[in-house]
């Protein structure tokens, strides 16, 4: 994957506290708070910058999103709108990622994180710039904090990639569906694969399947969803990372497996280079990519690249709308 390191200053915010789960969906207000598609209104407040964000999940009274940077950035919200700087996941990089990613330091890509087996379980993901060698690593949590009181516990390596033949270990997208638990993950090289996860430890069991990309072609930050009987493939196209210049855009294909095949609108499948555009680059909103569903809602979010911030890249709340079993996405 051809990703630029993103470098996030964090302003930890040490509080104290101790906090009872929720997942339960959003409230009325908090579901009217994204509704407008004027472009010069953002939903998202503030200047806090976000790239490739985890599924927004809900721990306590507040919302969590974590983001590619040094030591798992986190930032957290009541309302979806203003966010707020919390404590990063690590205070040092776990030792066995070298074994797998020599080079490695501590700028961590793309985190996803779901609640099943009665904890919070983040996959994040550990490469080096242009590099194949790359590793998707685990940790879990009781509860989360937007202070140091989260107590994170690494529990290794859940898959690796070796050579650009493999699916790139790397931007992993977490599918609870009932007992069942897949991970999709990958990004240029082999294309992306989805894997079913053991429930009780959170790590892999049996083959993965390949089902969009592959011949190196710009496939990355899967996004795995299910809605009625379908599940659906997001993700990303084009380049990232170039600010202003970033050509990202989403694409989505459907399949009655979260094996696949997964076809677009048209009926080409995702591996044969189909896939329908839900969201590309619309005024101010440059090179949208990383979409994720919050669950139990029909929100989600991205991140683009801010064209009124010099290409900044920063978070937006997403809507999702359905019609004929095909999503379309807006502001």
């Amino acid at each position: 994957m051809i990703k630029i390191k993103t470098y996030i200053v964090l302003l930890s915010l040490i509080i104290v506290s101790c906090q009872k789960e929720d997942i339960s969906t959003l409230s009325d207000a908090e579901l009217q708070v994204s509704g407008s598609s004027n472009l010069t209104a953002k939903t998202v407040t503030g200047n806090v910058p976000s790239h490739d964000p985890s599924t927004i999940v809900k721990s306590g009274v507040n919302y969590y999103v974590f983001t590619t940077g040094d030591n798992i950035p986190m930032t957290y919200s009541t309302n979806l709108a203003s966010w707020t700087w919390g404590t990063s996941v690590f205070t040092s990089t776990p030792s066995w990622i070298t074994s797998y990613v020599s080079g490695f330091t501590t700028t961590f890509w793309a985190p996803d994180v779901a609640w099943f087996n009665n904890r919070w379980n983040m996959y994040y993901s550990c490469s080096t710039f242009g590099s194949a060698t790359s590793a998707i690593g685990l940790v879990t949590a009781p509860s989360i904090s937007q202070s140091a009181g989260t107590k994170w516990t690494d529990r290794g390596v859940v898959v690796s990639s070796s050579s650009s033949s493999d699916v790139n270990a790397i931007d992993p997208s977490i599918l609870v569906d009932g007992s069942n638990v897949y991970m999709a993950y990958g990004s240029f090289h082999a294309g992306i694969g989805v894997i079913s996860i053991d429930p009780t430890t959170g790590k892999t069991t049996g083959s993965k399947t390949i089902v969009a990309g592959g011949s190196n072609a710009s496939w990355e930050a899967p996004c795995l969803i299910k809605e009625g009987s379908y599940y659906y493939m997001f993700a990303n196209r084009g380049a990232c990372c170039q600010g202003v210049n970033s050509t990202y855009y989403i694409v989505v294909g459907r399949s009655s497996s979260p094996f696949g095949p997964f076809v677009d609108k048209s009926g080409v499948s995702l591996t044969s280079g189909g896939g329908t555009t839900v969201l590309k680059t619309t005024g101010n909103y440059i090179g949208p990519g990383h979409i994720s569903r919050i669950v139990g809602t029909q929100k989600g979010s991205v991140h683009y690249y801010d064209g009124a911030d010099s290409g900044n890249p920063k978070l937006e709340i997403v809507n999702f709308t359905w019609s004929g079993g095909w999503p379309t996405i807006a502001y």
